[in-house]
């Protein structure tokens, strides 16, 4: 297909009703000129009137049926009938500003070398509670502090030369078919086969998910357990620093030791001891996430940080459970994979749907 546009602009939906509208609006409000781009919307079978909504905004809205497959199948079936250079993903529930796709596309115009682009999250969400505020503080903490130069295209906002995405065969449909680390995992990718990813500290976005306690501890199992099981754990870390489940983890070393030494010394102590020796081992954990109870501090209040500290420890908690969960999967039943019968197919070169990533 011969490109006609400089930015094709994918939004995947999936009973996104809610978010959508604002999501949209922001993408046609954006400084860049209406003919340099066009609006693609993937809607993964909505049950909701996602899919009429996005009639208003875009120039394309295709229609998925059936199950829901993910977001990583709709970006990809978006990509397929994309005709711009460089296609823009934006997931339902975040607003670009009016600035962020003439500056994603001026990255790309001054360096032929950059192959794709990545927004980071802002301090300020949309939805003003606290759990959504401790998630996306925490995710803005790791892009700030560690990001750069890595294989992370995981904001809800990112870019990338469309002939580079086809040539590493797309997001990975069959091992993430929620979202989740999908746009990590193509990062990865293609920083291994020799592109260079940006990810963009300046370039912000405004999520407007709400979060509760519930679905944050939900989102760190999913994202702990598939790092261990699929991705890999030390080689992730290397060349994503930024991804939030290292953020929580670079603390845990230094807590588990203080633990330990605490654990030990109660065999020279007295029973009326447990008291100050827990006391000990508390203080002791508190301080190795000194870090982050300052940034909440310094950017929402003391108070905050006081309410965030318990929550934290627990989210810690979770993704070490959830990184033990994925190593014993991983030696024991192994990476997701296509189905038996869908992988036969695909060994004869039959066409299969949806289609099975090939080797390269």
């Amino acid at each position: 297909m011969s490109s006609l546009l400089p930015l094709s602009i994918v939004v995947p939906s999936r009973n996104a009703v809610s978010t959508l509208p604002a999501a949209l609006a922001a993408i046609r409000a954006s400084k860049l000129s209406r003919d340099d781009y066009e609006l693609i919307v993937v809607d993964d079978a909505s049950s909701d009137a996602s899919a009429t909504v996005a009639a208003r905004h875009a120039d394309m809205v295709i229609r998925l049926r059936g199950r829901p497959l993910g977001p990583a199948y709709a970006r990809n079936r978006g990509a397929e009938l994309a005709r711009g250079d460089i296609v823009v993903f934006v997931d339902a529930d975040v607003l670009v500003r009016p600035d962020t796709l003439p500056r994603m596309l001026a990255m790309f115009s001054g360096d032929s070398e950059v192959d794709a682009v990545s927004a980071s999250h802002d301090d300020l969400p949309a939805a003003r509670n606290f759990a959504s505020r401790y998630w996306n503080l925490l995710l803005h903490f790791g892009e700030q502090r560690y990001v750069g130069t890595g294989g992370d295209l995981a904001s809800g906002c990112s870019a990338v030369r469309r002939s580079v995405l086809l040539r590493a065969g797309m997001y990975d449909e069959w091992r993430f078919g929620f979202g989740c680390l999908e746009g990590l995992e193509l990062g990865q990718r293609l920083q291994g086969a020799g592109s260079r990813v940006l990810v963009s500290q300046s370039i912000q976005v405004t999520h407007l998910r709400e979060w509760s306690v519930a679905s944050v501890y939900r989102e760190i199992w999913n994202r702990s357990r598939i790092l261990t099981r699929s991705l890999g754990y030390q080689r992730t870390r290397i060349s994503v620093p930024s991804e939030v489940v290292f953020t929580l983890s670079r603390a845990m070393p230094s807590a588990l030791a203080v633990v330990s030494i605490v654990a030990l010394s109660g065999a020279f102590l007295e029973p009326p001891w447990w008291l100050a020796k827990g006391t000990i081992a508390l203080v002791g954990v508190l301080l190795a996430n000194m870090s982050v109870y300052a940034f909440y501090a310094r950017t929402q209040g003391v108070a905050f940080a006081i309410a965030a500290a318990p929550v934290h420890l627990v989210t810690q908690s979770v993704a070490a459970v959830a990184l033990f969960a994925g190593w014993v999967l991983r030696d024991t039943v192994g990476d997701r994979a296509p189905d038996a019968t869908t992988q036969a197919y695909a060994e004869v070169g039959l066409e299969t749907w949806p289609p099975v990533p090939r080797r390269r």
